[in-house]
């Protein structure tokens, strides 16, 4: 496999696990937003930060060969 590919590969990846992290933050956003309940907020928005730090990391992947494409 060449750079090229190894990196086209890498991209996609990262690309397909934004995608899924994106509509994974989109349904906590929504439950968070739709929940009273103090411990399932408290535990709902821990779990979007892992996913934004999650998502920061394959950002680092996709976007720089994004534009380097």
């Amino acid at each position: 496999m060449t750079k090229t590919a190894f990196s086209s590969e890498i991209f996609s990846a990262a690309t397909l696990h934004l995608d899924i992290l994106d509509q994974f933050v989109g349904i906590v956003q929504g439950k968070l937003a739709a929940t009273d309940n103090a411990f399932a907020r408290d535990s709902l928005t821990d779990l979007l930060a892992n996913l934004t730090d999650q998502r920061d990391s394959y950002m680092a992947f996709a976007v720089p060969m994004a534009t380097a494409a």
